[in-house]
């Protein structure tokens, strides 16, 4: 019988990389490993990563957001448009080293599952690739989005209720501040 704190078993899955630069590459794919994903694909642009979905289907995709050209939103959104193509609702997570609300609302209303913050922590990372694993949410097909539901509370709060975000939204109001991985997650809360 599973349990709820069963470890996440990643040897199956098969993961998409993207990012230009090869040391993050390099550095990413020695985080997954250490996951015991044994199945990557590396990408250095995003012409060449939507080369490679148009013939191979992945568990999860991990994009850059900061490349030359073409960004990992732009991959995002090419992801999310094509309906016949076997990615379509494949689990996607932007990665990025500076994170304002404005670029994680960007991010989210692409299509993206989670934004993670560079540099990579790997607590951070799995902790966000269980989550997507665990947690199912609905895809969504709609006029302007295609991606994970973006709402994870359906019931409107009871009247002696408070927002259990609201620190979190206030501490984000500014849109120059940069949000901590924290700041990040209570978005997709």
């Amino acid at each position: 019988m599973a349990t709820a704190h069963q470890r996440l078993d990643l040897r199956k899955a098969k993961a998409l990389l993207v990012d230009d630069n090869p040391q993050s590459l390099e550095l990413l794919s020695q985080v997954l490993t250490g996951f015991r994903l044994r199945e990557m694909k590396t990408c250095r642009s995003v012409a060449e990563a939507r080369e490679v979905l148009t013939t191979q289907r992945f568990d999860v995709i991990l994009a850059d957001l900061d490349m030359p050209d073409e960004d990992g939103l732009f991959l995002v959104r090419h992801i999310r448009s094509e309906s016949r193509a076997p990615n379509y609702t494949t689990p996607i997570i932007i990665l990025h080293g500076f994170t304002p609300a404005g670029m994680v609302h960007s991010a989210r209303d692409a299509g993206a599952n989670m934004v993670v913050r560079k540099p990579i922590a790997p607590s951070v990372l799995l902790s966000r690739l269980e989550w997507i694993a665990r947690n199912n949410r609905e895809f969504v097909t709609a006029d302007g989005y295609n991606g994970p539901d973006r709402r994870f509370r359906q019931l409107p709060l009871a009247e002696d209720q408070q927002e259990r975000r609201a620190e979190a939204l206030a501490l984000i109001a500014d849109p120059t501040r940069a949000l901590s991985q924290d700041d990040i997650s209570a978005l997709f809360d």
